[in-house]
């Protein structure tokens, strides 16, 4: 399984309400056919950079879109639509509202495996 991560800022004047409802819904419609299994978009409520005693409160972008992908190929099939003629007109109203974006990528940590003696 891919966890993929957008994280963002919304663009001044732009109404954070209608665009993140406009955004979930799109990107839910266009990427569960690619095999996308969960989408949902989080605010950053706040944190920390460093350590718990000498910390100072972090910076990062206010949402994150976040994603479940069955797997890697699937992210990338989507990947490749986005970055097709036919989805110009989705990527531009996605840009012309957001700033700050930058895409993450996790896969599942692998269990350990013990080996055996033979």
């Amino acid at each position: 399984m891919l966890r993929l991560i957008h994280a963002f800022n919304i663009r001044p004047g732009v109404d954070a309400d209608s665009f993140i409802n406009w955004l979930d819904a799109t990107l839910w419609e266009k990427s569960r056919p690619f095999g996308c299994l969960e989408r949902k978009t989080w605010v950053f409520l706040d944190g920390i950079e460093g350590t718990y005693e000498q910390g100072k409160p972090a910076r990062r972008p206010k949402y994150l879109n976040e994603a479940f992908w069955v797997s890697h190929q699937a992210a990338e099939k989507f990947r490749e639509w986005l970055l097709s003629p036919a989805a110009a007109d989705f990527r531009k109203r996605m840009f012309d509202g957001i700033t700050d974006h930058s895409v993450l990528r996790y896969v599942d940590y692998p269990p350990h495996q013990a080996t055996a003696d033979d």
